[in-house]
Parts: C-alpha cells; structure tokens; sequence
C-alpha cells in the first residue's frame, strides 16, 4: 500500500517553503503539492513540523490521500506510481457520489413521467441510504462484500418510514433494488469511463462476485370466467361513481387485451375501428416502439362511449396523473372484490385474467398472447425486422376470449 509524509524540499527567497506529500508507492517517489507554507519558526531544529494547526492541516491531507487508495482497494496496486498519482490529484473531480447520481437518474425518469420506475428507484436508494446510515458514498465504494452486508441487512429489517418508499421486503426487494444498483453502476461506466484513452473512473465490479437473486414467483392473479362475469354483471349502488369507473375500467382491460392503467389514461381515439397506442412502460426501450393495434369489440365500445366526448377519452381530463387514475381504480376494485368474494382484487388481474383464459380456456397458442399483451419475443426480434404486422391473429383471439364470458 502506498505511503505518504509531509516534505518541503525547496526554500524561497524569503526563507518560507512550500509543504508537499510524499507518496512512496512500488518503490517511486512522487511529491503531491499543497498550498500549506512554513516559515523557519514553524520547524524544530530537527526540520520538523512544530506549528499544531499547520501538523493538524498535514495530516489531514494525509489521511485523505490514505483514504482515496483505501477507497481503491486492490485496484490500487494495479496502478504505476503516475497512475496512482493521477487518481488521487483528481480525486476530488473523479469521485462520483452513488447516492446523488442515482436520484439524479430518477429525477430523469420523473421529468419524462415515469412515475413508477421514479418512485422505485427513489425507494431503493433511500433503502441503502438506511443501510449506510449516511448520505454519501463514492460510487467505487460499491464492494461485493458491501452488497452482502446490504442483503444481510434487507433480510432482517424493512424498509423505514419514507412516504416516497415502497414497502417491499425479503427477496423481492433485494432483486429490485440490487437490479437498481447494477444499472446504475453500468451507466456510470458508460458515461465516465473512455476505455480508448485510459480513463477509467469507475472500476468497480460487485456483481461479479453479488449475484442479484431471482424473485420469488408472483402470486397468481388471474380470475376465471365466471368471476369476471361477476365483476362484469356486479349491480352497483347509486353514487358508486369509484366503484363503477373501476368496474368499466376493469372490463375494459380486459376486452382490450389486458391494456395497463397507464396507457388507459392516455387512450387515443379510435380510428377505423382500432385502438392503435405505444405502450408506456417500453415505448422507450423497443425499436418498434412498443405499438399495438386491437380491434374495438361492440363490448369495449359500449364502455368507452361513456367515457368519450368526440371520440376522445376523458381519463386524463378528469385525473391529474397515470397514478390518480389508477389509485381510483384499485381503490374501487377494492370495494367490489369485497362485495363479490374475490379478495385484494386489482385492475393488473384483468390483464392476467386474459391471457389465463385465452390459453387454458381457449388454446390460443402462446406466442400469439405474448404478442396480444405487447412482450417482446427475444427470440425472433431478429426475424420481426423483415416481417409486416398483422394483427389479424390478435383480433381473433381477443373475440374468442370475450366470447367466452358472454353467457
């Protein structure tokens, strides 16, 4: 490991001189200039430093070159003496904060209205920030070993009282939140390092040692033909208005496909008898966009001319935001799962509901649901270049399953 002591090896005119570090590192020598200067009457006669405020300044010069090679790890002796040099005189510049960077990221996702990757990556930051008990770690402090006391941590404790957390615990938060932490990483790679010229700010690799653990298997949430006929048919009282817009809602969903809230609150309006709309959640992350057409069955048509003046959804008229909308309507489905016997019934069970039901009730084939729901087949993203949408084979599976229910 490197070392460090305080020189002053060249006297002005005036009799003062300047203080720099010595760091020793594989056998050279390079001295750190500092702005601390010594007159004669600060040294003993032995050429020690006497001054306490000046001794007091040296060394904590020292100890922060100390700790910026101890922030390096084993990859300090990696480096020549100029290398390491070079890190520590741009330490300050070079070092990124993790905990900042990330709520930068965040802020990103909120100013392009990504509430739900915002809040998730707000929440897995505030997690380590508990973890840490600080606010503040350069992002090369990230060690497999500080992601094993992380796990060690999440698996005995829940996430403290932030409104702006969500509350996940166990396996499933570690898979978020370290998945989170992977991500972030990697874009601090791409963004700070220059391979080609040898700038290499972030150089650490947990993940090769942590591996992100797999979620546990969701609880499945698909309701059967009859129970949708119950939400479908439920008599609700007068002045329902929640839990009617959350049945409509759900019905909705379910007759297009397993459409989410998101892309519900921005409908388009129906041109030749489509609904023809770029999912939100991947609309940024697939070439194609992630477009989908589907075919307006008289069902879903009935439902959407209650909500439409001129042919233009009024969802995002009557709720300031993707997340009101869907708040209203999970907080209605929650009121007639209660009335109906189907507990924590929520408007996600629409869409698992489909695709249950178009395989297991109406052996459509899998590809074609996968398709149906918009997923991406990793498979044939390679073939889907050369091939022309056709959406025929959705429309015809989304018939067969809203014919199932219509006893």
């Amino acid at each position: 490991m490197a070392t460090f002591k305080p020189v002053f090896p060249y006297v002005k005119s005036d009799g003062t001189s300047r203080v720099f570090i010595q760091m020793l590192h594989k056998r050279q020598r390079k001295l750190i200039k500092t702005e601390i200067y010594l007159t004669p009457e600060d040294l003993t006669r032995s050429g020690k430093i006497k001054s306490e405020s000046i001794k007091d300044d040296v060394d904590a010069l020292i100890k922060h070159y100390r700790d910026a090679v101890r922030s390096l790890g084993v990859a300090a002796e990696r480096l020549n003496t100029d290398q390491l040099y070079d890190r520590l005189t741009n330490y300050s510049e070079d070092s990124i904060d993790f905990i900042s960077y990330t709520r930068k990221i965040a802020e990103g996702f909120k100013k392009e209205n990504r509430l739900g990757m915002y809040r998730l990556y707000n929440a897995a930051i505030n997690s380590f920030v508990d973890f840490l008990n600080r606010d503040t770690i350069d992002i090369n402090e990230i060690t497999s070993k500080l992601l094993f006391d992380y796990a060690t941590f999440l698996k005995h404790s829940n996430v403290r009282g932030r409104k702006s957390a969500v509350k996940k615990t166990g396996s499933r938060a570690l898979s978020l939140y370290t998945g989170i932490y992977k991500a972030v990483i990697n874009r601090a790679k791409r963004e700070f390092n220059d391979e080609d010229h040898g700038i290499i700010k972030v150089y650490v690799s947990p993940f090769s040692k942590f591996k992100i653990p797999s979620e546990a298997p969701t609880r499945k949430r698909a309701l059967s033909p009859t129970q949708i006929r119950m939400i479908r048919d439920i008599q609700l009282p007068e002045n329902s208005n929640r839990a009617t817009l959350a049945r409509d809602c759900f019905m909705l969903s379910f007759y297009l496909c397993g459409i989410n809230s998101a892309d519900l609150y921005e409908l388009p309006p129906i041109l030749d008898g489509r609904i023809t709309y770029k999912r939100k959640k991947t609309r940024t992350r697939r070439k194609d966009e992630a477009e989908i057409s589907i075919k307006v069955e008289p069902e879903a048509m009935e439902i959407l001319q209650c909500y439409s003046i001129k042919g233009k959804s009024i969802f995002n008229k009557r709720y300031s935001s993707p997340d009101n909308f869907n708040q209203a309507i999970n907080k209605g489905l929650k009121q007639i799962g209660k009335m109906i016997g189907i507990p924590d019934l929520t408007f996600y069970a629409a869409r698992h509901s489909w695709a249950t039901i178009a395989v297991n009730d109406c052996s459509i084939d899998r590809h074609i649901v996968h398709r149906a729901l918009n997923h991406v087949d990793t498979a044939m993203r390679v073939t889907d270049i050369y091939v022309k949408e056709d959406w025929s084979a959705i429309d015809r599976a989304n018939k067969e399953v809203a014919e199932i229910i219509q006893v």
